[in-house]
């Protein structure tokens, strides 16, 4: 007999409560290791973005396509390339048009009358479900494989009392793609009311729902003729004693509908990865001269304070150049330090190998460089985010590169005036190498912070945690708000510092520390609203260094 009670009324005894577990203090994730980015690809859902890893990315996303038949598939080779270089995983929201059609694959009982009568299984494409009973199960893909996909079905035999093949109600369907490899398997029963051994729904669009949402499946038939039937190629055995099975060829049930995309497709896709579940810190722009899409992906660093590094076309000269970045107006939004461009007048191999030698941008791989720095973090949980991905350590690890630009001293001083960070060829003890050449943000400042990437960096990395870290303690009594807000910046911002993120501050304000923070109730409304201010001195970087040498006597 157990020695206490949950709830203890007026009688005797000893009432234990649940465990109150002071220890948890709020935490970050892997989010600063991933990026988002909105793209056209062969694979992937259209409806909503999906995360995409190192180990998953072709299945995922197809095989990639050439750019010299759409330059819109060089966000491919940036996504591959990005995720075999640091990143964690890609959040995609994948593009589409509102031609685009998802179709049903149906699988259809085909019988013929005669002194011999056959039953056969076969399978074909429709847009939609036929409305009276015709088809055994409709499958309905939500990855939307340009390519197509492949069905088979399988039911084991079962036999009645006389020893004779009956139908099957239960069976294992499986989801290929072109190339035979299986994307899904499910095993279960063509009746609505079948149960396993555990009283749970073995109808098989409930285990199908229960696995997945990228498959939907349903059901055509009822009563008697819900069973896979005897003498097909889905039942039973084959005289091998190998399972037989009722394969399709492949069916094309994504129709991808052009590629001409408009500003709503655009800020649909926007407002997708703006609201999706997935964590990212960086958002790339995968390439693209779509102004268009630029400008939403602005907005979305906005929105989300996430910063967007994107390209600028590497064939353009550096006029050229600063002129596409000027059409751009970057400088003008409102959280211009979000904003960073890269320049890259290189011509590489494809680092995915799908296509000639040509331009491919770096913005993302500047990306992945980041996600990899920030996978090795201190004893405090801080990444060294205070150095930037630029100069002698971060060269571009492409293969036969050539420079097809000659910069002089006038032309880096043009491109650093117009906020642009080039991608060239440097000397350095040990040699020469390509690297990340600055690291400069969009925003229209001189002297100030605001202009560096890796400020941007430390800055979007702590109103991350802080805000996380406030909605923990939203609803919470006021008192009690205030006292864990305080202690947690206090922890925060030491860290910070002992990260070296920042640096002691020669503001007369400041105090000589390096940071200072206030939490306490609105004025106005004391009530249910809670006031933080902050106040940081970041370390800047060291972009430039004037050197002097004096001979003396």
């Amino acid at each position: 007999m157990q020695a206490f009670t949950r709830q203890l009324g007026r009688e005797s005894g000893v009432q234990l409560n649940p465990l109150v577990d002071g220890s948890e203090v709020p935490s970050v994730g892997n989010e600063d290791q991933c990026f988002g980015i909105i793209m056209r690809a062969t694979r992937g859902r259209i409806d909503r973005p999906f995360k995409v890893s190192r180990g998953d990315v072709y299945a995922k996303l197809g095989r990639g396509e050439p750019i010299r038949t759409n330059a819109l598939n060089e966000a491919w080779v940036h996504v591959v390339e990005a995720l075999n270089n640091g990143a964690y995983e890609a959040v995609v929201q994948r593009l589409s048009t509102s031609n685009a059609k998802i179709k049903y694959a149906l699988v259809k009982l085909t019988k013929t009358e005669g002194a011999n009568p056959t039953s056969k299984y076969t399978f074909e494409v429709a847009e939609s479900l036929p409305t009276s009973e015709g088809f055994v199960l409709g499958v309905k893909h939500l990855e939307c494989f340009n390519d197509g996909i492949k069905l088979e079905l399988h039911a084991d035999e079962v036999l009645d009392d006389d020893a004779d093949q009956v139908g099957n109600d239960v069976l294992t369907l499986r989801v290929k793609d072109p190339d035979g490899n299986t994307l899904y398997e499910f095993t279960g029963s063509l009746s609505p009311n079948a149960k396993d051994d555990y009283g749970n729904s073995y109808y098989l669009p409930d285990i199908v729902a229960a696995r997945t949402t990228n498959v939907e499946v349903t059901v055509g038939v009822v009563g008697d003729n819900a069973v896979i039937v005897p003498d097909t190629a889905a039942y039973g055995y084959n005289a091998n004693g190998f399972q037989n099975w009722a394969e399709s060829d492949t069916l094309i049930c994504f129709e991808e509908g052009g590629t001409s995309y408009t500003t709503q497709d655009y800020q649909r896709c926007r407002e997708n990865l703006q609201y999706t579940q997935f964590d990212f810190s960086y958002i790339s722009s995968g390439g693209t001269q779509a102004p268009a899409l630029l400008a939403q992906l602005a907005q979305l660093a906005f929105d989300t304070n996430k910063q967007l590094r994107f390209d600028v076309p590497g064939n353009l000269s550096v006029e050229a150049a600063i002129a596409f970045v000027e059409q751009l107006n970057m400088g003008a939004n409102k959280t211009a330090h979000l904003l960073q461009a890269f320049w890259t007048p290189l011509k590489t191999d494809d680092p995915t190998g799908v296509n000639p030698k040509g331009y491919f941008g770096t913005a993302t791989l500047n990306i992945a460089y980041a996600c990899g720095r920030n996978a090795v973090k201190d004893g405090k949980g801080f990444a060294a985010k205070n150095y930037p991905i630029a100069g002698r350590e971060w060269q571009v690890n492409r293969t036969g590169i050539t420079q097809t630009a000659t910069l002089r001293g006038p032309d880096l001083d043009k491109l650093a005036g117009a906020k642009i960070n080039p991608v060239i060829y440097e000397v350095y003890t040990g040699g020469g190498r390509y690297v990340f050449y600055d690291s400069l943000t969009c925003a229209k400042v001189e002297s100030s912070y605001r202009k560096l990437i890796s400020v941007a960096d430390m800055s979007c990395s702590l109103d991350d945690m802080i805000s996380r870290a406030a909605k923990d303690f939203l609803q919470l009594p006021m008192k009690v708000a205030i006292q864990r807000m305080n202690a947690y910046l206090k922890a925060v911002f030491e860290g910070a510092e002992s990260a070296g993120w920042l640096q002691k501050s020669t503001d007369p304000q400041m105090g000589g520390n390096a940071f200072a923070y206030s939490v306490k109730e609105s004025e106005l409304n004391p009530m249910d609203q809670m006031i933080i201010g902050y106040w940081l001195h970041y370390d800047g970087v060291a972009r430039a260094i004037f050197q002097t040498q004096t001979i003396t006597r």
